[in-house]
């Protein structure tokens, strides 16, 4: 499976390279053979990987993989990276379900790279707002079985605050400030006592690590009025 991954993402290398010396039929091809070979990993993944933990593990390559390429067609990728979500909305674990849902909101909303002018064209920010959203439900279902499982929602708000940072135009303030309050909530909740302390102390540092970041990009002359309207 990550063999078919590796020659995909070479095949888009080539693609690149036969692209920038002005070969663009020649780069097509290799596109096309990328496009191929995914489509494959995929059909691999489908009918040999098994093991729930396999399973996060290869979505979690397909991601990096399909986020590192450059040269797909826009309907090329929709249907590549549209078949991962629904990959990671399949996963057998609530918690690992919740993890790479919520990875692959990086799917819609691709980094703008030098020579990667096709970048812009395959963001779709609604998707990555549907991602996070699916990902704060499952969070929820997650903690109602266990306090530990409240490291997601902190997660989840690091992924927030990264779209909202990187100009996502549906990630908005008051969806920050919003999950600040619920994750404030169910820390309060939970409390001191719990069997799973070491676990919950560990999102409880990471959320206080979190909302100092905000505090200091309130701070910060650069960010201080996109941080501003967040309340922490």
């Amino acid at each position: 499976f990550k063999l078919y991954l590796q020659i995909a993402s070479v095949a888009d290398r080539c693609a690149i390279a036969a692209n920038a010396v002005g070969k663009t039929e020649e780069g097509s091809e290799y596109s096309a053979i990328a496009y191929e070979i995914m489509a494959q990993a995929f059909l691999l993944y489908e009918d040999e990987v098994s093991d729930s933990k396999a399973q996060q593990r290869s979505i979690v390559s397909m991601v990096g993989t399909l986020l590192a390429c450059r040269t797909f067609e826009k309907d090329d990728y929709d249907a590549l990276v549209t078949k991962t979500a629904q990959y990671a909305a399949k996963l057998l674990k609530k918690a690992d379900q919740c993890k790479t849902v919520m990875l692959c909101a990086h799917l819609f909303y691709p980094t703008v790279r030098d020579g990667g002018a096709n970048d812009s064209a395959l963001r779709n920010p609604q998707r990555v707002l549907e991602c996070l959203q699916r990902a704060l439900k499952i969070a929820d279902a997650c903690c109602m079985a266990s306090p530990a499982n409240v490291q997601l929602f902190v997660d989840i708000l690091d992924q927030y605050i990264y779209f909202y940072e990187n100009d996502c135009p549906v990630i908005t303030d008051k969806f920050i400030s919003g999950l600040v309050a619920l994750i404030s909530e169910h820390m309060a909740n939970i409390g001191a006592a719990t069997t799973d302390s070491s676990a919950v102390a560990e999102a409880r540092g990471h959320f206080e690590r979190t909302i100092e970041y905000i505090k200091q990009k309130k701070n910060d002359d650069g960010t201080a009025e996109l941080f501003a309207p967040i309340l922490v």
